[in-house]
């Protein structure tokens, strides 16, 4: 199946060269979390990133859909 992974901000360079403007089109097995993908390629998780599926947070055990887009970016404290 097919899934776009978009890394923001300062993860971009997580991505391998072949990304295009911060974004792949990966084909993954099924049974695939959004955060074993982002694992995957190096992307720091839990509280150091916000990672979403299709513009909403994924539950720990939600899987991963053909078509989905999951979005990573540094979280950013404010003040």
């Amino acid at each position: 199946m097919k899934v776009k992974l978009k890394l923001l901000a300062t993860y971009r360079h997580f991505l391998p060269p072949e990304a295009a403007e911060g974004q792949i089109v990966l084909s993954i097995p099924e049974g695939l979390s959004a955060v074993e993908l982002v694992l995957r390629y190096g992307v720091p998780v839990g509280d150091a990133s916000v990672i979403l599926v299709n513009g909403q947070t994924p539950q720990s055990d939600d899987l991963l859909q053909d078509g989905d887009v999951v979005f990573v970016f540094p979280a950013i404290a404010g003040g």
